[in-house]
């Protein structure tokens, strides 16, 4: 085919095509997201294998909710004033014009599985876990990203000092299991419904006075929902936040001064050490009574946070329920973690590396690794490799101890050898006598 003079860049340019620079450019995960290689997925395995571990134990049964889910269900229930609604969900409809998003956040999620799935008319209190990743389109930084982990924990239906505190210690105990050191717990209260009129008026009261240090959020949050001021990350704001923190403790009615008491009381039987923090929120307007924050006592970095809602399911349009809950952040963990050099063991490794040369052995290596792997045993191998030094080197990369190595030989005299990578001795043994000479080696080298 001949093209006129000019044709073959205008049929380029109509494709996109400019030369290599579209299609040669490198496609690259979005900005806020990351890459979990192998080499980190040690410190994943300890959060969420040591998550699930307590929680069962704790008595909470695991549950997995949408990712995405109606967007009313969290502009109604974490607050149309809030940060995460106002600016960061992913929202988005479908082809049917349903309008959905990206889950910000677990709370309402749970909640809303809570009254359609009839948990309500479950005994009380219904105890649930989760562990799973949140979208919200917020800036970048070090332990903050677009898409992220939370291990979270909901205890629904039943309304007492005892249960936050016992949610505290149990959250404590988690992060102390995982080997963090020199970290409390920030504990606040907010008050219950009856004492939010007398706080909001106090402090849009007080707020006013303080109006022209407000960034322009804040002075819109400021009638609307006051408590968001206290929780706003600009510096002029935090400095009106010291001040203004002490406004809700003195506010708080009889019932909520008394329940907070005790749950500080509990949280001292319980040996518990926390400090009290006047102007800690949240970011969630569903909060009610105790709120809470665990943070490195250095730099004060948040690790989690969590507290009581007891009208959020209501809200939703539930039955009167009261409910305390707490999510860990998995990043900003797995970064203490580090910071900290907590001893993370390593994922366990192979057991045995099997090792072939030729066709038949090949085909003879496929028995023996299923047989190993009935019989319970990590098995490696790296059949597409042809040289036995080549496939060694892996089994050393891997850090494999023990080889199966199968030659022409072997298949002909029905017999494997089996190799200690370490000290280099071996032996032969008979395929009928292979499971037992790999535990008697394997036995040796403990």
């Amino acid at each position: 085919m001949v093209l006129a003079r000019g044709v073959g860049t205008t049929v380029k340019r109509y494709f996109g095509y400019n030369g290599h620079t579209d299609m040669a450019r490198n496609i690259q995960k979005p900005r806020g997201t990351q890459d979990i290689l192998p080499i980190e997925q040690r410190y994943w395995f300890w959060i969420e294998d040591n998550w699930r571990k307590m929680m069962l134990s704790a008595g909470f049964g695991r549950i997995t909710t949408p990712t995405f889910e109606d967007t009313n269900l969290f502009t109604r229930g974490v607050g149309e004033t809030t940060d995460i609604v106002s600016k960061e969900m992913y929202s988005f409809k479908d082809r049917s014009d349903n309008p959905l998003t990206l889950r910000p956040e677990g709370t309402a999620g749970v909640v809303r599985a809570y009254i359609e799935n009839g948990m309500h008319k479950d005994p009380q209190p219904v105890k649930l876990y989760y562990f799973g990743p949140m979208f919200r389109y917020d800036r970048p930084q070090s332990g903050r990203y677009r898409e992220f982990y939370q291990a979270g924990v909901e205890l629904l239906g039943e309304l007492d000092p005892i249960v936050d505190a016992q949610i505290i210690a149990i959250v404590m105990k988690y992060y102390t299991k995982l080997g963090l050191k020199d970290i409390v717990v920030r504990i606040n209260s907010v008050g219950d419904a009856k004492s939010r009129p007398k706080i909001q008026r106090a402090l849009i009261d007080f707020l006013s006075a303080h109006r022209r240090n407000l960034c322009k959020d804040c002075k819109r949050r400021m009638t609307k929902n006051p408590l968001r001021v206290l929780d706003c990350k600009e510096k002029s704001c935090q400095a009106v936040a010291e001040e203004a923190g002490g406004v809700v403790l003195d506010n708080l009615n009889n019932d909520s001064r008394n329940y907070f008491t005790k749950v500080l009381e509990y949280l001292d039987d319980m040996r518990v050490e926390y400090e009290l923090d006047p102007r800690l929120v949240r970011g969630l307007d569903y909060y009610t009574h105790t709120v809470f924050e665990v943070t490195t006592k250095t730099g004060g970095l948040s690790l989690g946070a969590g507290g009581r809602y007891d009208g959020l399911v209501e809200l939703l349009g539930g039955p009167d329920t009261p409910a305390v809950g707490f999510a860990v952040g998995v990043e900003r963990t797995i970064d203490t973690l580090k910071q900290q050099q907590a001893n993370v063991p390593e994922p366990m490794k192979p057991n045995v590396f099997v090792v072939q040369l030729g066709d038949d052995a090949k085909k003879k290596a496929i028995q023996v690794i299923d047989r190993l792997d009935n019989a319970g045993y990590q098995v490696a191998h790296a059949l597409g490799r042809g040289s036995i030094k080549s496939q060694l080197r892996v089994a050393d990369r891997l850090g494999t101890s023990l080889a199966v190595i199968i030659g022409s030989q072997e298949v002909h005299d029905k017999s494997v050898i089996i190799r200690d990578l370490n000290d280099r001795t071996q032996e032969s043994v008979l395929d009928r006598d292979m499971i037992k000479a790999v535990q008697r080696k394997l036995k040796e080298k403990k």
